[in-house]
């Protein structure tokens, strides 16, 4: 009677609880919107997996440290908490386009990457470099 038991609540705890769902759980429309509550960043998306087309924005060169990221036709007006300012390095997936924005809502001096390893070294636009610069987003 033991082993059916075992067995029994085995099924229970492993079968019944991750068989049918995906490894991760994938976010609403945009990876760092919660409950419709733009700005609120959850840490744990720094684990989601990147996206086929899209872009991924890391806090550090060399694509380290945290990120986020977001899919194509996606626009940020602002950053998710804690990135405003802090985005040195961006890895683009699928042959699209970041547009940059100096200042939240898609205003203030702007310029277009591909994937750039370390923003410190960019030439691009109105700075000599766009580390922790970055404000507002948009991915194409």
């Amino acid at each position: 009677m033991k082993p059916i038991v075992l067995a029994f609540a085995a099924f229970i705890v492993l079968g019944a609880s991750g068989v049918a769902k995906a490894q991760y759980p994938q976010p609403q429309n945009r990876p760092w919107i919660y409950n419709g509550q733009p700005g609120t960043y959850r840490p744990e998306w720094d684990r989601y997996p990147t996206p086929n087309r899209g872009a991924c924005f890391f806090t550090d060169a060399n694509f380290r440290g945290r990120r986020f990221c977001v899919r194509a036709g996606d626009r940020l007006p602002f950053l998710p908490g804690g990135y405003g300012h802090s985005i040195s390095s961006i890895r683009t997936f699928g042959r699209v386009r970041v547009t940059a924005f100096a200042a939240r809502n898609f205003s203030g001096p702007s310029v277009s990457f591909g994937t750039v390893p370390d923003l410190g070294y960019t030439s691009n636009g109105p700075f000599r470099g766009w580390n922790d610069r970055i404000s507002s987003i948009v991915v194409r």
